[in-house]
């Protein structure tokens, strides 16, 4: 993995990268032939990133052949507001340290990493990643069948089972962030936003799934207290959007670490299965891919975590989605399909929670 003890340095935005930058990065990282160079690229915005900004770099070399075609940069976002908000969560530090620290141990497929570079005091951070070429974002607001559904979570517990109940990762501080105080933090902010979420959405957004919402933030000291103690490494924000898809490959390879965190492997297991397939296809096949999911979990060496424990895990974790929504829908920049990201998710993981009785549970807390 590349050093980052020195080198070629962290830029604040895809303006500031020159032929030289890209030279100096590539031949860092070994993927450029030894006296070669960049001599001139094309930037293309990729995506909608309400947290960053990411561009492709197509590269021209001197030697033809010399160096990747393509390379993906990230960098924060060039709106106040998402990249306050991303300094504020430690958003960048996280996904930098992440691929830094964490990345090498997992059997999940993620791009190659050239450079990983952050200023965690003022949020500016750069990543220069492998293209993954010819691949397609998945897509949440479509939703995905049920056989895609297995690829991903089979991708899921590459990600769980080498980190799990790993003391090492446990130790890391920008992991593990729970600390005395956190959980009342997040139950502060979750209650200011709740008001302008349910006001801004009470339209499009039915009185039942609602409701739900509001249970939910009276309950979340209680559903806080009562989350499942194996932990792992987790993704955070483990849906399509932060998936690519390439042709004739099963395996989609996962993006997008701004929220990685040491937690119950049932927060990524819940979040995807409740918000990535509609509602019926949830219904139809939610019982069999939890069985997938646990099957390839245990097949990585994971031996003390039973499916029945899994169900009742993701059973109180369906609320996660929901938490996930309200705070997030709030605190980036906002835009007509991230909001209809944030409707259609809401639903989903709302009737997920009706659906196998979760709310049941909140109220006997």
């Amino acid at each position: 993995m590349t050093q980052h003890d020195s080198g070629p340095g962290l830029l604040r935005m895809p303006s500031d990268v020159t032929p030289e930058w890209l030279t100096q990065v590539l031949s860092r990282a070994r993927v450029l032939q030894a006296g070669a160079r960049v001599t001139a690229f094309e930037c293309t915005p990729i995506g909608t990133g309400q947290m960053a900004d990411t561009t492709r770099f197509t590269l021209a070399y001197d030697e033809p052949g010399a160096g990747p075609r393509t390379v993906v940069g990230k960098f924060a976002s060039a709106d106040d507001q998402s990249r306050s908000t991303g300094l504020a969560l430690r958003a960048y530090e996280i996904e930098v340290r992440f691929y830094r620290e964490v990345a090498a141990a997992v059997a999940a497929r993620l791009p190659a990493v050239h450079l990983a570079e952050v200023e965690p005091e003022t949020g500016w951070f750069t990543l220069l990643l492998e293209d993954i070429v010819g691949a397609e974002q998945g897509d949440q607001i479509e939703a995905c069948g049920p056989d895609v559904a297995a690829a991903v979570l089979e991708e899921m517990a590459g990600l769980h089972a080498p980190c799990w109940e790993r003391a090492g990762l446990a130790g890391l501080e920008w992991l593990n962030r729970s600390a005395p105080g956190s959980d009342g933090l997040l139950v502060a902010l979750v209650s200011s936003l709740l008001p302008g979420f349910l006001e801004r959405y009470a339209d499009r957004l039915s009185p039942e799934h609602q409701d739900v919402c509001r249970l939910f933030v009276e309950k979340l000291p209680a559903w806080l207290d009562t989350r499942g103690t194996q932990r792992t490494a987790t993704h955070g924000d483990f849906r399509l959007d932060n998936l690519l898809f390439q042709p004739a490959e099963a395996r989609p390879v996962v993006v997008d670490w701004q929220t990685a965190a040491w937690a119950p492997a049932s927060v990524d297991v819940a979040y995807f299965i409740g918000g990535c397939l509609t509602t019926d296809d949830r219904r139809a096949h939610e019982a069999d891919l939890l069985a997938h999911y646990h099957a390839a979990l245990c097949g990585r060496g994971v031996p003390d975590y039973s499916l029945e424990q899994l169900r009742r895990d993701t059973r109180h974790d369906v609320f996660g989605g929901v938490l996930m929504a309200i705070v997030a829908s709030m605190v980036v920049q906002r835009t007509e399909r991230g909001d209809l990201m944030f409707l259609t998710s809401t639903a989903r993981h709302a009737q997920h929670a009706l659906d196998v009785g979760a709310t049941d549970l909140l109220r006997a807390t």
